[in-house]
C-alpha cells in the first residue's frame, strides 16, 4: 500500500510540474526527450546486469507495440490537455480510470458488472460532467480549446489503463521486467519526437525559455520517468489494474492543494461538485470488489 501512495505522490507532482512546464516547452518533444532518457536507462540496465534476458521475441512484439503507443498517449496527450485546463481538473479527469479498466474487462475478458457496480459507473460519467458542461460552447474559442483538452485527458486516462492490460499481459508471458519497461518506454519516446517533428515549431528546438524548464525536467525525469514508470509496472503485476486505477482518486485533492500553494490556481464549485461524485462512485466500486473478494483474488504475485 504504500507504494500505491508514492505512485499517487509522483502522479500528482506530474500534474503540477506538467502544467507549469508547458509554458515553455511543447508536449510532444517534452515526452520524448523525458520518456526515451528513462527507456534507454532501463534497457542498458537490462543489457549490463542480465545480459541473457536482453531479448524480444517475435510473440511479443503485437502487445510490446500496443503498449508503447499508450506510453506515448499516456504522456503526451495529458500535457497537451495541461496547457490549457487547470491541473485539478486534468487530475480528476483520471479519476476515472477504474471506470475504464471495468468496461474493458467487461468487453474482453467477459467479466460482470452488476447492479452496484453498474450504478457506480454511470454516476462517475454523471461526476465528470460539472467540469465539462460550463466549457461547452459553440463559439470557437470556448468550445475548441477546453473541451478537446479534456477528451485529450481523457484519453491520456483510457491509455493508463489500456497499457496497464498490455504490460500485465507481456509479464505473465514471461518478458523480463525491465526489458518490457524500456522498450515500452523507449517506443513511446520516439512517438513523442515523430509527433514533435510534425507538429511542433523546432526553432532550433520547442522549448522558449531554458532556464525554466531545465530543472523541472530533470525533477520529472527522475520521478517520473525513472521511479513511477518502473512502478506502475511493479505494482499492475500483484495488483488488479482496476484497484491501482481506484488509487487515483487521491489525485485531484493532492493537486488541487498543491495547486493553490504554488500556482495560486483556484478551486471553484464544479471542481467540488466532481469531487464529491466522484468520491461516491469509487467507493461503491471499490466496496464491490472488495465484497466480491477480487482484490484479494487478484493480489498474487505472479
Amino acid at each position: 500500500m504504500i507504494l500505491l501512495i508514492v505512485f499517487c505522490l509522483i502522479g500528482t507532482g506530474v500534474f503540477m510540474i506538467g502544467k507549469q512546464i508547458t509554458l515553455y516547452a511543447d508536449p510532444f518533444f517534452l515526452t520524448g526527450v523525458r520518456i526515451v532518457a528513462g527507456g534507454l536507462y532501463f534497457l542498458a540496465y537490462q543489457f549490463f546486469s542480465n545480459r541473457q534476458n536482453f531479448i524480444i521475441r517475435r510473440s511479443w512484439l503485437p502487445l510490446l507495440i500496443g503498449y508503447s503507443i499508450c506510453v506515448f498517449i499516456l504522456d503526451s496527450f495529458r500535457l497537451v490537455g495541461l496547457k490549457y485546463i487547470p491541473s485539478p481538473h486534468a487530475a480528476l479527469i483520471a479519476t476515472t480510470a477504474p471506470f475504464i479498466a471495468a468496461i474493458l474487462s467487461w468487453i474482453a475478458f467477459k467479466e460482470k458488472i452488476n447492479l452496484k457496480k453498474a450504478c457506480a459507473l454511470i454516476l462517475g460519467f454523471v461526476g465528470v460532467m460539472p467540469l465539462l458542461i460550463p466549457r461547452v460552447s459553440f463559439s470557437d474559442t470556448q468550445f475548441t480549446y477546453p473541451f478537446f483538452a479534456y477528451g485529450m485527458v481523457f484519453l491520456s486516462t483510457a491509455a493508463f489503463v489500456v497499457g496497464g492490460i498490455f504490460a500485465k499481459t507481456l509479464l505473465k508471458r514471461g518478458m523480463p521486467f525491465f526489458m518490457l519497461v524500456g522498450t515500452a518506454m523507449t517506443g513511446g519516446g520516439l512517438l513523442g519526437f515523430g509527433a514533435s517533428l510534425l507538429y511542433e515549431p523546432w526553432y532550433p528546438v520547442p522549448i522558449s525559455d531554458f532556464s525554466k524548464v531545465i530543472v523541472p525536467m530533470v525533477y520529472l525525469i527522475i520521478t517520473h520517468s525513472l521511479i513511477a514508470y518502473p512502478l506502475y509496472n511493479y505494482l499492475i503485476s500483484i495488483y488488479p489494474i482496476t484497484f491501482v486505477s481506484f488509487t487515483q482518486l487521491i489525485l485531484p485533492f493532492l493537486t488541487a492543494l498543491l495547486g493553490v500553494i504554488i500556482s495560486g490556481e483556484k478551486i471553484g464549485f464544479e471542481f467540488l461538485t466532481s469531487s464529491i461524485i466522484l468520491t461516491i462512485s469509487l467507493t461503491l466500486f471499490y466496496s464491490e470488489e472488495l465484497r466480491e473478494g477480487l482484490i484479494k483474488k487478484r493480489s498474487q504475485p505472479l
